[in-house]
């Protein structure tokens, strides 16, 4: 109520509410009720791309390396951010941060674009009062990540648009073409050759069967999508990719990538080696290498070093256990997990790169062979009606 005894009500951001009544009381408020506002959860699962996120800690570091206070550099950087996501973001820390939250207390509200990893670098930096080396560390790597990540994409857009293609003039032919020679066939009485016949029923069996194909497609989907809430169908799937030629090793080193520079991350932001072994399993992507890692880090707790912890069977590659003891041995282990974590990379994109090189030209021949293959079942019933005209 305020001094006129007229009841008013508002929102006001506050730590708990005996600050809240303090407030409005020395505005000459009375407060009669006061209840905490429910989040706003689409505003908590607000994301930024890549790019712009690491371009927000580059400019973050720069305000923080020249003396401008955490609240006051965040304040500027929203108020010189045109409207949008990013503005919406750096207000609402700024806002918090002035209050008197912590840094990484006030970015943890943003559940997706802070997740506990990211969190735990601020909050590590914050307090060892190294948060502009932690921000330039923490946008160093998501920079090689998005450059891997986009890298892939680029790589699997040719194949993914000729897969498109070929399906596409295979369900034309079949649905549309073959039934059309099958009817004109069957008007001239010819004996027909068995590939012609095979095309002719595989065509029948699309155009009266795909309701059937297609809750097939629908069923496989969900299946996948299942197997990825289980645990133990992302083991089996898991287990399975890391056997695929080729396919494999990449998804290998991707891992052991992702597991190295986030758990380097971690360990150069002095946040304890049990707990950066924690998060560095989780973030792999493998539910495979990471249930090694998980088993591996009891022995760690128990004293051993993580090279001889790790199971003799375990889904690294080759190089990952040395490079690991080179760096526990010498007592360098965030190097070695910089070393790792850019050799993997590197090995990942030549991987995908050679993988690339054989699937295009094995692509093209597939879609040769199919078209070749539908084309010849069409002219073998041909040659044979214009052979039985030449002999007459």
């Amino acid at each position: 109520m305020d001094q006129t005894g007229r009841r008013r009500s508002l929102r006001e951001d506050a730590s708990d509410e005996a600050q809240l009544r303090a407030r409005l009381r020395a505005q000459a408020f009375w407060p009669v009720s006061v209840k905490p506002v429910t989040p706003d959860r689409k505003l908590a699962r607000l994301t930024l791309p890549a790019r712009d996120f690491v371009a927000l800690l580059h400019q973050l570091e720069l305000q923080l390396r020249a003396g401008v206070t955490a609240d006051v550099a965040f304040g500027q950087l929203a108020d010189d951010t045109p409207p949008g996501p990013v503005r919406t973001l750096l207000a609402h820390i700024s806002q918090s941060v002035a209050q008197g939250v912590p840094i990484h207390t006030a970015c943890r509200f943003f559940t997706r674009q802070f997740p506990p990893h990211i969190a735990a670098i601020i909050a590590a930096g914050e307090a060892s009062a190294q948060l502009p080396e932690a921000l330039r560390a923490l946008a160093s790597h998501l920079t090689g990540a998005d450059e891997l990540r986009r890298t892939a994409k680029r790589a699997l857009i040719y194949p993914a648009i000729v897969l498109t293609v070929t399906g596409g003039l295979v369900v034309f032919l079949l649905g549309g073409v073959v039934p059309k020679f099958a009817e004109i066939f069957a008007s001239m009485r010819l004996t027909l050759p068995a590939l012609t016949l095979a095309l002719i029923r595989v065509s029948e069996a699309v155009r009266h069967g795909w309701p059937i194909m297609a809750g097939a497609a629908v069923a496989a989907c969900l299946l996948l999508w299942f197997a990825t809430r289980t645990p133990r169908l992302q083991r089996m799937r898991d287990r399975l990719l890391l056997r695929v030629p080729v396919f494999g090793e990449t998804l290998r080193c991707l891992a052991t990538a992702r597991f190295a520079a986030h758990t380097r991350l971690l360990h150069e932001a002095d946040i304890p080696v049990l707990e950066s072994l924690s998060t560095g399993a989780e973030l792999t992507g493998n539910a495979v290498l990471s249930a090694q890692l998980l088993a591996a880090r009891e022995g760690v707790a128990a004293g051993r070093p993580l090279h001889a912890a790790l199971p003799k069977d375990h889904g690294f590659p080759g190089f990952f256990v040395p490079a690991l003891k080179a760096g526990e041995t010498t007592g360098q282990l965030g190097a070695a997990l910089r070393h790792i974590e850019d050799y993997a990379a590197g090995r990942a994109r030549e991987t995908l790169a050679t993988a690339l090189a054989f699937l295009e030209p094995a692509l093209l021949a597939a879609l040769t062979g199919i078209v070749g293959l539908i084309a010849l079942s069409f002219f073998l019933p041909l040659f044979s009606l214009l052979g039985g005209i030449n002999a007459r």
